[in-house]
């Protein structure tokens, strides 16, 4: 499978999409200067920022186990179940528009692929800290 071939899949967009919320949610977050939260303050001022962004990382995580989860889908059940199942949809759409589409699809797809590899990696890292101490 090729790179390109991942703007066919609807949860690969949203989990571009849910990269530009995640930066929406950080640049929010690191704009405001927070004073320290004092004696008899319940939570901290910019919890509910910080609890917004650990959820917009949440979400970009479960997208993009979803994604995969449709391209095997795809890939193995449809493809094989339904091999003469084609959908075609022609639709005219102008070159600078696909062309703006892609730099916005790519821009947001390949730092949410960091992003989940650096979760993942944590993960993984807390898994095996725990097991081995």
């Amino acid at each position: 499978m090729r790179i390109f071939e991942l703007r066919k899949y609807f949860f690969a967009n949203m989990s571009a999409l849910s990269f530009y919320i995640l930066i929406f949610f950080v640049i929010n977050y690191a704009k405001n200067d927070y004073p320290p939260p004092g004696p008899n303050d319940f939570l901290a001022p910019g919890f509910g920022e910080f609890m917004l962004m650990v959820m917009a990382i949440i979400l970009l995580v479960f997208l993009y186990l979803i994604t995969i989860l449709e391209i095997l889908i795809r890939k193995y059940v449809i493809e094989r179940k339904f091999p003469n199942l084609k959908l075609n949809i022609k639709i005219k759409i102008p070159k600078f528009v696909v062309a703006i589409y892609n730099v916005i699809f790519f821009v947001g797809f390949i730092p949410s692929c960091m992003v989940f590899a650096i979760v993942l990696f944590h993960t993984i890292a807390a898994i095996f800290s725990g097991i081995f101490s």
